[in-house]
């Protein structure tokens, strides 16, 4: 019986549908090449500027000029890559995220002229000017999010939530060089200065712990090669945990190496998205290579099935081999069998690692709402508005993504009119 011809065209509609996924998660990843860049450089300068500031206009005056030139270069560079905006007609309801954040970085990243007049002329303290610093970047990375937030499963979706937690790994890094390099530079560190110094490190440690969950072996290979060379980065990094200021000469040192740190992660990181990259590459040529002519071919190809798997881990339980009707030898069969349990516990164990940092994901994203709330009804900065909430999360016991949650439960009364 031949096969129906509606079927076909099912089949090649469910084939152009898998090629337009796979082509916006290569856009994605490209888009997520040109963000890492722009951080990576904003990082940069952030360091620098602190080392300005704190040395009273005794160093890095001219990197500064070098720094900046760096991130408009980059900018330019990523605005050339974002999605073009579509007519009013053609606007998508479920683009709305993507739409807004990147809004919300453009506004970022104008305020950096301002910020950048401030720091020259000195008139602005290290520890305003790391605030607006991180602020910037965190928008950045905000996009970062919401991009990879896409249409993706199975190996690709591991390598992005690898990519994403060493990125943020990566900026907090970014983030414990600068706070340091202020310390060194103005040979003093304050109590604030060295705990979040701690608070940097065990964060940094979280997001590389589930970095490495998700991220290919080499890779991992590559990120471990590098933290076993770093016995000097770690005495300096000791020093500024305890407020030792250190000689005159450690800020230059501590820059130099922190820095090195930073550009081997912008290596790893690289890696990371070119491995995405990679993945989709190849499961498109898989797609794109189909026979056209074949529809049974087609069917394989778009969607591989799912039912012997579902049927062999259900029958695990209580298999017997007298009911086996595979037509394999039983010893075989047996082997079969162990291998595709193995697979659907691996299976099973990723889509609940993965639920996991979708939930933390959530949580992080349920606390920026609240933040931007009290930002905008209580006239606080970032910082002011995450030291409110984790205050009242220790004063009431509880987490801060329950008090932000209870935040955005009543909402409606910061917005509602009588």
């Amino acid at each position: 019986m031949s096969q129906s011809p509606h079927a076909a065209h099912y089949f090649l509609a469910a084939r152009e549908c898998e090629i337009s996924r796979l082509d916006n998660v290569l856009r994605a990843g490209k888009l997520i090449g040109q963000l890492s860049h722009l951080v990576h450089v904003l990082q940069r300068e952030r360091g620098s500027s602190n080392i300005w500031l704190c040395s009273e206009g005794m160093l890095f005056g001219e990197e500064l000029a070098h720094r900046a030139a760096a991130v408009s270069q980059s900018m330019s560079n990523l605005f050339s890559d974002l999605p073009a905006l579509p007519p009013a007609s053609a606007l998508q309801p479920g683009a709305f995220r993507i739409y807004h954040r990147i809004g919300s970085m453009l506004m970022a990243l104008e305020s950096l002229p301002e910020l950048r007049n401030q720091i020259h002329d000195r008139s602005v303290s290290h520890q305003r000017a790391m605030e607006s610093f991180n602020a910037i970047i965190q928008q950045v990375l905000n996009l970062v999010y919401e991009v990879a937030d896409i249409d993706a499963d199975g190996q690709v979706a591991s390598a992005l939530v690898a990519l994403f937690t060493f990125m943020q790994s990566k900026e907090y890094a970014g983030q414990e060089r600068a706070l340091a390099s202020a310390g060194f530079a103005s040979r003093c560190f304050s109590d604030s200065a060295r705990q979040l110094m701690v608070e940097l490190i065990a964060a940094q440690e979280s997001c590389l712990n589930s970095f490495s969950g998700f991220a290919d072996a080499s890779i991992i290979s590559v990120w471990s090669q590098q933290e076993a060379k770093t016995s000097e980065f770690e005495r300096l990094r000791r020093l500024a945990c305890t407020g030792v200021p250190g000689e005159e000469d450690t800020v230059l040192n501590w820059f130099a190496l922190a820095s090195q740190r930073l550009d081997m992660m912008k290596i790893v990181e690289d890696k990371l998205i070119n491995k995405v990259m990679h993945l989709c590459q190849q499961s498109l040529q898989r797609v794109q290579s189909s026979n056209l002519d074949d529809p049974q071919t087609l069917a394989g190809v778009v969607v591989t099935p799912e039912k012997p798997l579902a049927a062999y881990f259900a029958a695990s339980a209580h298999h017997n081999e007298a009911d086996d009707d595979t037509g394999l030898p039983p010893q075989l069969n047996r082997s079969l069998l162990n291998l595709i349990q193995h697979q659907a516990h691996r299976l099973k164990t990723l889509d609940n690692e993965l639920a996991g940092l979708r939930a933390t994901l959530m949580e992080r994203k349920t606390i920026e709402q609240a933040k931007a709330l009290l930002m905008q009804y209580q006239g606080l900065t970032e910082e002011q508005a995450w030291h409110l909430l984790r205050k009242t999360a220790m004063n009431q016991n509880k987490k801060v993504v329950e008090i932000a949650q209870a935040m955005l439960d009543v909402s409606t009364v910061f917005t509602s009119t009588p």
